[in-house]
């Protein structure tokens, strides 16, 4: 997870934090609280959420003098939604009805945690009346874990947890399957807002089981308007009282390129609050990035994993140095791509006629951005250090097998020790070839090592003969193109500061 991490902003060298920073710091954002560790479930570990450590406990553990204030603003787990709001036929509570019998639930809360989790393959539903003091958007949770829920409010169905009945392989439903982050006790959380009139509304809740033979939990909550606006305002206070603010930004897999919710908004608030904002951001892609230069700095920290709490901690103190590099082209605008790109309709998911074509042939990623003349947010290859390095002494020689040797000097120029990722990039060659098409340039080799300060190595990288070479379909085979060709060294595609030429 540290050495994943890209530094993408560090104005000022707002990090790593200092002691002005920990005397007076505000984290901001319910993934400052727990740990986005997955993003989005699939086909992949669910995590083990019973070891996580938030980034907030981490930094507290990390350097215990620090004063950290803590505000959650966006409340992914909510509280119950109260007695007083839960009624069935005029009188308080829930109707529950399980294998045939009744029985009424002043409030729908069964938990671990509180001591009333329900038995194993439990069956039941719950039904009755929802009455809400205001009109306004409501955000409703139907928490679950050892089992299957779903939530309806006035007689429509509203969400559903993940799990699916009668699949093939059994149907767990794990802590974390629909949505960024668990519960903060460990439920999975199917979170929808919704528009609600004041008074009643029909509301019921299903739950199944699945095959994890574990005690069936249950519960739900809610985030009224009133106080959604407070949690909002607990957090724009924070960063005005604080020396300096970190926002924790999520996403999933959908909305591609955007963030959910009004983060974008978020993130402009407190970056008015608070000159010395801090972004730190839990992805798995680019994302749109609106209030950029209002930001001293950004850590793109990824889906780290279940140690991303701790990872996030020891970065942005500087006991880890970010040295990850992009391994895609960070765009501007979700239309720079060509898969997004209204002008190639042909490209798109949806395609024409039902069929997406891959028109840019080999021009695939930041090969694109190059023929396009496009400018990028940040570049393929891109990503900062909390030090400095500088390349010098590029050279190459062509080696037996037709391929190539390439030998540059790096050096670290900066006071702290780091790892510095030098990339070797090929240029189309000199002279064009009948129906061959060339990407402008591409990266054929790239290391990472790590330098102390004021150190220097040479490093060696080899280039095989494909990385020269072209498909030819007239002859069927692998040619190489004749002349000069020309390669260049760098720290990101658009960050190339040295260069060679091999015939």
């Amino acid at each position: 997870a540290e050495e994943a991490a890209v530094l993408l902003k560090n104005d000022d060298n707002a990090l790593p934090l200092k002691a002005a920073d920990l005397a007076s710091l505000a984290m901001i954002g319910p993934t400052a609280g727990q740990v986005a560790a997955i993003g989005t479930f699939g086909e992949r570990s669910p995590g083990l959420p019973e070891r996580q450590v938030s980034p907030v406990d981490a930094l507290r553990k990390l350097t215990p003098t620090a004063k950290i204030v803590f505000a959650v603003e966006d409340d992914m787990t909510g509280v119950p939604v109260p007695a007083s709001a839960l009624s069935h036929n005029g009188q308080y509570g829930l109707e529950r009805t399980t294998n045939g019998s009744t029985a009424v639930d002043p409030t729908l809360d069964f938990t671990n945690s509180n001591g009333k989790a329900l038995p194993p393959n439990t069956t039941a539903a719950w039904a009755g009346d929802l009455t809400v003091p205001t009109t306004g958007t409501y955000w409703l949770y139907l928490q679950v874990l050892g089992g299957r829920g779903i939530i309806s409010v006035d007689g429509k169905q509203l969400g559903k947890t993940g799990a699916v009945l009668g699949t093939v392989h059994g149907d767990i439903q794990h802590s974390s399957q629909d949505n960024g982050i668990p519960t903060t006790d460990g439920l999975d959380n199917v979170r929808r807002a919704v528009d609600l009139t004041l008074g009643k509304h029909a509301v019921s809740v299903q739950l199944t089981p699945d095959t994890s033979n574990t005690p069936a939990q249950i519960r739900l909550n809610w985030m009224t308007p009133e106080a959604r606006i407070q949690r909002h305002a607990q957090a724009i206070n924070a960063a005005k009282s604080a020396h300096s603010a970190i926002v924790f930004l999520w996403t999933r897999d959908k909305p591609a390129f955007f963030l959910p919710g009004e983060q974008d908004k978020l993130v402009e608030e407190i970056a008015a609050a608070n000159p010395n904002t801090i972004v730190v951001l839990n992805s798995s892609q680019p994302v749109a990035m609106p209030w950029i230069d209002k930001v001293k700095a950004v850590l793109e920290m990824w889906w780290p994993g279940d140690e991303g709490g701790w990872a996030t901690a020891k970065l942005l103190l500087g006991q880890s140095n970010p040295s990850g590099h992009l391994p895609v082209t960070w765009a501007k605008r979700l239309e720079d791509y060509p898969a997004t790109d209204p002008a190639h309709p042909e490209r798109s998911a949806k395609g024409v006629n039902g069929v997406t074509t891959f028109s840019e042939g080999l021009l695939i990623g930041y090969r694109w951005f190059d023929a396009q003349h496009i400018e990028p947010q940040f570049p393929f290859g891109y990503g900062l250090s909390y030090t400095q390095f500088a390349l010098s002494n590029l050279s190459a020689t062509r080696d037996s097998h037709g391929g190539a040797k390439v030998t540059v000097e790096v050096r670290n120029t900066g006071s702290l020790a780091g790892d510095a990722v030098p990339q070797i990039y090929l240029d189309a060659p000199q002279q064009p070839i009948q129906g061959v098409a060339f990407a402008p340039r591409t990266l054929t080799g790239f290391d990472r090592i790590t330098l102390a300060p004021g150190e220097s190595k040479t490093v060696s990288i080899k280039l095989a003969a494909r990385a020269f070479q072209y498909w030819s379909v007239k002859d069927n085979k692998w040619d190489t193109p004749a002349g000069a060709r020309t390669l260049h060294a760098g720290f990101s595609s658009r960050d190339l500061t040295a260069e060679a030429t091999l015939q």
